[in-house]
């Protein structure tokens, strides 16, 4: 199967947050990338609502449902936190070596 590189822009705060959330649940930020689109893909619906035009319900009931999904995550590994995704990376290879 062949990848793809995808970018976007977040507020760098947002990232901040978001990244020691990832870093906590023992994940890599591609890794979650890559379950989120996975997700839509199989599921034909988007985990966080985007537009801002959408209704306020609608956009709790989106979200709720992302949190179901964040919360099914692998509980927190606090062993992760303070590392690099390159230091992450190479403890996960040497597990399957």
């Amino acid at each position: 199967m062949s990848t793809v590189v995808i970018s976007g822009r977040v507020d760098e705060d947002v990232k901040v947050r978001a990244d020691a959330v990832i870093r906590a649940a023992g994940l890599t930020v591609a890794r979650v990338i890559n379950d989120v689109w996975l997700s839509i893909a199989e599921s034909g619906e988007l985990p966080v609502a985007s537009s801002l035009s959408e209704g306020r319900a609608e956009k709790t009931a989106t979200f709720e449902s992302f949190m179901e999904w964040f919360d099914g995550l692998p509980s927190q590994n606090e062993a992760y936190v303070r590392m690099t995704d390159e230091e992450i990376l190479a403890g996960r290879v040497s597990d399957y070596a």
